[in-house]
Formats: structure tokens, sequence, C-alpha cells
């Protein structure tokens, strides 16, 4: 049904309404099929309607009616529940389950929990299975295309409602580099700034600070940045192991032994040959490597004594304070490096621009101490 607002307009002729004045008439409810649009429209605020023929207002010159569909005012919306949505559209953007579920910080079967009711309320697939994770369906691409912008959309009418307490300050970053590295520095933060709360948002691939709403981005790049990124510190690839690799009484590293294995390889840094040929060892090109790990496991790999891996220094950092891992040689391999974004939206404010300073100094420190 369709509710309809009457306005009159009286007759051109009329002395005592010269130019048209328009005097409220009464409300009533057509059915949809009788109300179609008559263009053009004056405003395009203001769309004008006329009636059907068979709806007795014949009498009246010329009609300006307000027409809304009860359905969409009044009726619910038949939607799947929201969590359900979240674990589709972040397994379908990633293309991966594992990797949903760290976003969202729920737990792998939550995700296949939340999909399942998803394709039993649709009864389509939306995803199938192969050798490697899942991929996404032809229904699920199609899906997937509608409800990733309107996720976006809510967001960004989100932010432009929603003002962040001044001293609120939101960084996104990598696991790895959250742990190692920013984690044991923020006892500095709030000594120097008791004032700032740091949320800091963990995600196994670097999110967009923009589509996200995120204040501050810490990523790495194997490249040079040219998105005008601050550069924290260049990333220094070097061989670290257990104290027990190393030789005892000073005696020179055997690189054939090393060599030979057993060697961890971490899935970025990924350049055992190169390392062996800087170290003098040319017999290194086909080497017998495993598996490559994620940092974290490679890390904790090497600390139990499964190997040598080769690592950016700053995330062996707690380790070798530690003295569960050594590094075995002076060899380090320059490795791309470690940068700060801004977002655009929120650089202006004085608690983001005091956490970009910080992070800043702490790099310049780090420097100091290791020069």
């Amino acid at each position: 049904m369709v509710e309809i607002t009457v306005r009159e307009l009286s007759t051109p002729n009329d002395p005592k309404l010269s130019g048209g004045l328009w005097s409220q008439g009464p409300v009533f409810q057509a059915p949809d099929n009788l109300v179609d649009m008559c263009f053009p429209c004056l405003s395009p605020f203001s769309p004008r309607y006329r009636l059907h023929p068979r709806v007795p207002y014949a009498q009246t010159l010329l009609l300006d009616i307000n027409c809304s569909k009860k359905s969409q005012r009044g009726m619910p919306r038949s939607l799947p529940p929201l969590n359900a949505l979240r674990a589709f559209e972040a397994a379908g953007r990633l293309g991966s389950f594992t990797q949903a579920a760290e976003e969202l910080n729920v737990s792998h079967s939550a995700i296949s929990r939340h999909v399942r009711g998803l394709e039993k309320r649709l009864n389509v697939h939306l995803f199938r299975t192969q050798n490697i994770g899942v991929a996404l369906t032809d229904q699920g691409h199609l899906y997937l295309a509608e409800i990733t912008p309107a996720f976006d959309q809510i967001a960004q009418a989100t932010e432009a409602l929603s003002v962040p307490p001044e001293g609120v300050v939101t960084l996104t970053t990598e696991s790895t580099v959250a742990q190692k590295w920013l984690v044991p520095r923020l006892a500095n933060l709030k000594k120097r700034h008791p004032d700032i709360d740091l949320r800091i948002s963990v995600a196994a691939q670097v999110m967009d600070i923009e589509a996200h709403d995120f204040d501050v981005g810490l990523r790495y790049l194997q490249g040079d940045s040219s998105d005008g990124y601050d550069l924290l510190f260049p990333s220094i690839v070097r061989a670290y192991a257990a104290p027990s690799f190393v030789p005892r009484n000073g005696a020179a590293l055997d690189l054939v032994a090393l060599a030979s294995g057993p060697l961890i390889e971490e899935a970025t840094f990924r350049i055992w040959p190169e390392w062996f040929k800087l170290a003098g060892h040319e017999g290194a090109a086909d080497l017998d490597l495993p598996h490559p790990l994620g940092a974290l496991l490679a890390i904790h790999s090497a600390v139990a004594g499964l190997g040598a891996v080769l690592m950016d220094e700053c995330l062996c950092e707690p380790e070798v304070q530690a003295g569960t891992l050594v590094q075995l040689t002076k060899i380090g391999i320059p490795f791309g490096g470690y940068y700060l974004a801004v977002n655009d939206r929120a650089g202006r404010r004085k608690a983001v621009s005091a956490v970009r300073q910080w992070l800043l100094d702490e790099c310049a420190n780090s420097e100091e101490q290791t020069a």
C-alpha cells in the first residue's frame, strides 16, 4: 500500500490564491499499482506523482502527492545475523577462514559455523574447499560484491557521526611486529603520555587504515615506500640459533655443517642461499629447506633448538636480550623496512601526532643503542 497526502493547487484565475498556492488536502491509501511517477520533477528532493485515473480526484487541477510505501517504512528487513555476514565478508575478502578468525578475534570454528548457517539460510554454497584453504563459489563472489560495499558504507557513516575521545589512538599492525617490537615498548609510551589510550588491532595481513578507520598503521614493506610513509627502521636479516649451535672456545662457525641442516625457513625472509654466499660458502645453492613457517613459529622453533633461522633483527630482539637466541655471524642483509602510515583524517589530532613522534623517537633510540 502507498500512503498519499494530497495538496490541491488552486486555479490560476482565483484572485485570492494568485500564483498557485497549495492547500492541504485529505490523506488516503491506495494500492501501489494506482500510483505512478510523473516527470519531470521540479526538484530532485520532492518528486511529483500523479494518481491513476481510477482514483477519484479528477476535480483537482494538479496534485502534489507525498508517497511512502509502508512496506519499506514499517516492515522489518529480512536479514541474516550480522555476525554471520561479518564472518562471510571477512573470509571472502581475505580468502581464508583462519585469517578471518584473526581479524574478527574469534575462533576458526566460529567462522565455519557462521558461514554454514548463512549457507543454510540462503540455500546456496558460498565457498568450495580446495587443496589449500577455501575459495568463493560464483554465488559467493556475487554476494561478496554486494556485502563488502555495504559494510564499507556502514563504517563510513559511523565514522562521520562518531568523534573519538581525544586521547584514544587506534593502531593496526601484524601480529609478529606487535608482539616482538611494539608491546615491549608500550611502557615508554605510558610514561611519556599517560593520557593516551593506544588501542592495537592485530591482523594476519596489513589492513587499509583509510578503509578500516585506523589512525595509524605500522607495516613492513619489502621495497621503498612511495606513499609518503615514515620509515621507522630498515629491516636487517641475520642468522640466529639457540646457544647450543654456537661453536665453543671461540671456534669459527662451520658453514658446511650449518648448510647441511637443520635450517628453518621463514616465509618472508627466504634468502638462505644468498646468506651463505655472503658468508663465503658457495656450495649452498641447492639447500634442502623445509616448508616455510610464519615468523612467530619460526622464532619459537629456533629457540627450541630445531635449527638456525634467518630473521629480522628487530623481531628477535627479545630473545637475544633473554639469551635464548644468539646471532651466528655479523652478516646482515637489508630486506625492506618498517613504515608508519598515518590516516589523513586523523593526522591533525594531537594524540595521533604524539604517538607518531613517540614511534619515531623509539626507533632513533634503538639505532643509537645498536650503533
